[in-house]
């Protein structure tokens, strides 16, 4: 059972400012660091960011742009990763799309977008046909077995409640989007937004109630 975890929103090969929020993160008392992908494509060394987090032992899961690098799809994309070491490729084909943990407030889902879809689009303002085009939020919203989704993709922070299901989405670290990471305390029922950025790093951005998940009419 874990918690009190810090979560490290999409990386993009940001391997410096990885660094600089991973030292942050020791300080802070959490039993893991988690991530949710999209670790390669970016500015940065591919190579250091993903060796990074092998050393520091980082929990992660797959984004869509491991799946595009994996498959070579999307490589005209600005900064996408022509080539890595074959540690670095090991370690990406190992990944997978979700892992599943235990809180003291419920059972938590780490993804990269929503569940098992990696491309899913939920942003605090999602509303409508919009949700309703998200078939993997419908069933993890149904899902008994997980009450919690630690998620990304967007590179927007946010805290959303749907009925059965409360989303906590860490941000990116990517220099082109507010740089924030996350510690969620899942014993106080508190989420702590951090800022990444170098110059600020580490610097309490907000903290924030987590609500438990709405109710759930069971039929």
């Amino acid at each position: 059972m874990l918690s009190r975890l810090g979560v490290i929103g999409d990386v993009h090969c940001e391997s410096d400012t990885l660094g600089r929020a991973l030292d942050a993160l020791e300080i802070m008392n959490v039993e893991a660091v988690l991530c949710v992908g999209d670790l390669v494509d970016g500015p940065g060394d591919a190579d250091a960011t993903l060796a990074m987090l092998q050393a520091r032992e980082v929990l992660c899961v797959a984004g869509n742009h491991e799946r595009w690098f994996l498959d070579s799809e999307q490589r005209s994309l600005e900064n996408a990763t022509s080539a890595i070491n074959e540690t670095s490729r090991a370690f990406l084909e190992a990944l997978p799309k979700v892992r599943g943990y235990t809180t003291p407030s419920g059972n938590a889902l780490l993804c990269h977008g929503v569940g098992e879809d990696d491309e899913a689009w939920l942003l605090p303002d999602t509303r409508g046909y919009a949700l309703q085009d998200i078939p993997t939020l419908r069933e993890l919203m149904l899902d008994q077995e997980v009450q919690f989704m630690l998620c990304g993709h967007t590179h927007e922070r946010m805290i959303r409640v749907f009925p059965g299901l409360t989303v906590i989405n860490a941000g990116t670290i990517h220099r082109k989007d507010e740089q924030t990471f996350m510690v969620v305390d899942f014993a106080a029922m508190r989420v702590g937004f951090y800022s990444a950025a170098e110059a600020t790093m580490g610097t309490l951005i907000e903290e924030l109630d987590l609500p438990p998940p709405g109710p759930v009419e069971w039929k």
